[in-house]
């Protein structure tokens, strides 16, 4: 076995406790990786994998990045799905000699990350802590981003729920403690955790330095304080620390926010495309706001819509009255525009991972709170008063950042000439040093020739022998006894003296010198700031609702939108209403709008039928896009709006299967079918676009109609397109049960899909008419009216269905002509066998007449 070097044997040893990350070993100016992890590297990094032992049996694999570009290799890695280890080399003891010091300063994992090279400035990035607890069942949800200290805290029953509050936080990262969560969809890292309830608790009253666990709002949710300890423990394990930001826990009840069904983030298209990325959807078409923060608080205000219709009041009177006046809609927006990312940079202060730069940023961003909160003067909003209270310029720390660092910083802090003159003495005076060596090297020059009296002795440099005094061999007689010989020369000889060799020694160490006095003094900046962080946090808070609202009001402005008005109850009423993404994606006045009508008191379904690409998607996602715009505090697309608080919003669309679950088209359809029966109450708002349609035609159909007779049953509000026209009949049983159509003009050679809703049924699907449109050929479309023709000469209308007879009716059986009913309705017990003869010779004739003579 081959005996390992000192430097290996202390790379294993690190290493083994960061099994699970690539290790990037510091050596001088390079990270190394080893072994597994360079094989690895190399691969996905696209660098040289080499060697330490070329020539040995089983070299050990290295590659290496130099460490001042190390951002960008450990950004691929993460979105390859790695974690990343950074481990530093330390100085020696003083007069010490041997192997450099080295230790882990940081993980980096997907849901860790402060630097804004590996971030999306306008996406939140989410490390999340779940927690099951058996009896009774509850699930903790706790997320942290880290970039930002935006730490909040749920507890949910139930694991739909669950699986939706997931869906809409959205995660990079999720720590789990325990099998079969059913989130192996998301980036997992199993926590082997041996923490109680009361550890637990001792943890969190520990980093929030309070006495009880009330004002957290954890007190009595078990599973929720696990979750808020599990992601404490981690940052503590992989930061090193646990960072001074993160000051504050907001446990929050889901019945606060509007809550998505499981897949109903995904079916909206709110944040991801089906076909992938942000475009095409809600939140790239309502971003409107200049400042990254803002982004992304819009973001979270589409995940979270508000239920209150108070607290949704007073966002919209926010909106309306930037939006009443031009000159406080602009000039708001143009004062915000000059305010960086001080959410993040307050993160990267707190992770002691600042540029200098960013202390400039901080400066700058803070300094526009003055004039933002002049622009709010005389509000008669209450929101954007409070919002205005909460405009704390810090003036003091805005002062004391444009003493301490000079104007335009250099992006390192290393680099020197990052703290401003005056700040220290000592500083000045080093600086003052290095900047006039020439000439105090001339000074030198010029007495020494007038000392000695030889005009041609010159002072130079080297790095092999530093400052030296160099004097030809002709006059060695003049040398004074002070000068000591350093280097021979053929013509010369070279000398230092005590002076020459203190200078250079005092020139030699400025650099370090500097930078060591320009680092305590950015620290002592950055822990005086760190001080004011919740106040800083207050007016960044501002800031980032002030662009939110500003945005909402620009995108009213740009785009025709009306105030909606929310109230408690169940009525919706929509006229003229638009979709707000594919309105965008079509030319001025392409788009056709639609009114919608839901009486609470008369209405619970709506069956919606036409043919395929007639719109009927579109018009129900619409809907309840305005919804959800509507109760996030946003004007919506449409003429006006009406909007009774919704507390759930569920959509069934689509065909997808999950076959790595095993779990195919059909049991994926009945899943989330099931999900919505068991969840949705009178004021969900339920979507649904086919039911059924993954098994044969009477099962299918049998299915969307008990499902529909359900939804009807429990009042929930329902819109339910289908291609089972056969359903229209349920408006005749159900009077909460209304009929609704896509318009299509067929009168002339072509089908004109007209996109407009109306009243009423249609028996038609035009499926022939769309897969023409398609490019099936033309000889198969051919074929199909013909084949559709006979059926439909041959075909019924399913009375069986409708009347629940026990038996299912056969696809191809002719019409009973009404002898079903006549028998139904015979009184047997009175009858006479004559006319009972005569009656089944009747029925005999009337159904000879309507069959054919063969059925063969």
């Amino acid at each position: 076995m081959t005996k390992l070097t000192p430097m290996m044997q202390q790379y294993q040893e690190i290493k083994a406790h960061y099994q699970d990350a690539i290790l990037f070993y510091r050596m001088g100016d390079f990270y190394e990786m080893f072994a597994g992890d360079a094989v690895v590297a190399a691969r996905i990094l696209g660098i040289a994998l080499t060697t330490r032992d070329k020539g040995r049996e089983n070299p050990v694999p290295m590659c290496g990045i130099p460490y001042h570009s190390a951002s960008s290799y450990i950004s691929r890695l993460i979105l390859a799905g790695h974690k990343v280890a950074i481990c530093e080399q330390g100085p020696l003891e003083d007069g010490a000699k041997g192997l450099v010091p080295r230790e882990v300063k940081q993980v980096i994992t997907p849901g860790l990350i402060v630097d804004d090279t590996h971030l999306s400035s306008d996406k939140a990035n989410y490390l999340m802590a779940v927690y099951q607890r058996a009896r009774p069942e509850a699930f903790g949800v706790a997320f942290l981003d880290i970039s930002t200290g935006d730490f909040r805290v749920t507890e949910i029953t139930g694991r739909e729920d669950f699986l939706g509050e997931v869906r809409r936080v959205c995660p990079s990262e999720i720590l789990v403690a325990q099998e079969g969560l059913a989130l192996d969809e998301w980036y997992l890292t199993r926590l082997q955790t041996d923490l109680d309830e009361r550890e637990a608790e001792e943890s969190v009253l520990n980093h929030f330095h309070i006495t009880g666990l009330g004002g957290l709002g954890l007190k009595g949710h078990p599973a929720a304080l696990m979750a808020t300890a599990m992601v404490l423990a981690y940052v503590r394990a992989t930061q090193q620390e646990t960072l001074p930001h993160i000051t504050r826990l907001r446990y929050y009840n889901p019945g606060t926010y509007l809550i998505l069904g499981a897949n109903t983030t995904r079916n909206l298209e709110l944040f991801e495309s089906i076909g992938g990325g942000r475009q095409g959807t809600l939140v790239a078409v309502m971003n409107q706001t200049v400042t990254p923060m803002g982004a992304r608080l819009l973001a979270d205000w589409i995940a979270f819509p508000l239920m209150d219709h108070h607290a949704i009041g007073q966002r919209l009177d926010a909106v309306e009255e930037i939006l009443s006046t031009t000159g406080r809609l602009h000039g708001l927006r143009e004062a915000l525009r000059e305010v960086p990312d001080l959410e993040r940079i307050m993160g990267r202060i707190s992770a002691n991972r600042a540029s200098p730069r960013d202390m400039v940023s901080l400066a700058g961003g803070l300094e526009q709170a003055p004039l933002i909160r002049g622009l709010l003067e005389g509000s008669l909003s209450t929101l954007l008063d409070d919002l205005a209270a909460g405009l704390d310029p810090c003036d003091a720390d805005c002062a004391r950042i444009r003493r301490t660092i000079v104007e335009d910083p250099p992006l390192k802090l290393g680099e020197g000439g990052v703290i401003a003159e005056g700040v220290d003495a000592e500083l000045d005076e080093l600086r003052h040093l290095r900047r006039d060596s020439r000439e105090w090297i001339a000074a030198l020059e010029t007495q020494e020739r007038s000392q000695t009296g030889i005009g041609s002795l010159k002072i130079g440099y080297n790095r092999v022998f530093g400052y030296y005094i160099e004097v030809g061999k002709a006059h060695a007689h003049k040398i004074p006894q002070t000068y000591l010989r350093r280097q021979t020369l053929t013509n010369a000889e070279r000398y230092i003296t005590p002076e020459l060799k203190e200078y250079e020694a005092r020139l030699l160490g400025a650099q370090e010198a500097i930078t060591r006095i320009e680092q305590r003094i950015f620290q002592e900046l950055r822990e005086a700031l760190i001080g004011s962080i919740p106040v800083l946090q207050r007016t960044v808070s501002a800031i980032a609702s002030l662009d939110v609202l500003a945005g909402l009001a620009q995108l009213a402005r740009t785009n025709a939108f009306c105030r909606p008005q929310v109230h408690p109850g169940r009525d919706i009423s929509i006229r003229g209403g638009r979709h707000p993404v594919i309105e965008r994606m079509l030319k001025a006045g392409e788009f056709v709008p639609n009114h919608f009508q839901f009486d609470a008191q008369n209405d619970t379904l709506h069956i919606i039928t036409g043919p395929n690409m007639a719109g009927k998607s579109t018009y129900m996602r619409q809907i309840a896009l305005i919804t959800l715009m509507a109760q996030m505090g946003s004007f919506v697309p449409a003429q006006t709006a009406v909007i009774g608080v919704v507390d759930r919003i569920f959509t069934r669309i689509g065909a997808l299967d999950n076959l790595c679950a095993g779990q195919s088209t059909f049991l994926v359809e009945m899943s989330e079918t099931a999900d919505i029966l068991n969840n949705a109450t009178e004021r969900s708002l339920v979507i649904l676009d086919e039911i059924g349609r993954g098994t044969s035609t009477f099962d299918g159909m049998s299915l969307a109609w008990a499902v529909a007779e359900h939804l009807d049953q429990h009042r929930m509000r329902t819109l339910f397109a289908t291609h089972y026209h056969e359903l229209a009949d349920l408006a005749r049983r159900h009077k909460g049960i209304k009929n609704y159509h896509m318009a299509v003009d067929d009168s002339g050679l072509e089908v004109v899909f007209l996109r407009e809703v109306k009243r009423g049924a249609v028996g038609k699907s035009y499926g022939i008419h769309v897969a023409r449109m398609a490019g099936i050929p033309e000889e198969v479309v051919a074929s199909a009216r013909v084949i559709l023709e006979n059926l439909g000469r041959k075909g019924k209308s399913v009375p069986a269905l409708f009347e629940r007879l026990p038996v299912q009716a056969g696809l191809f059986e002719q019409p009973d002509d009404g002898i079903l009913k006549e028998i139904r309705e015979l009184d047997i017990e009175n009858l006479r066998p004559v006319e009972a003869l005569t009656l089944l010779n009747t029925y005999k004739e009337r159904i000879l007449k309507t069959c054919p003579k063969d059925p063969s």
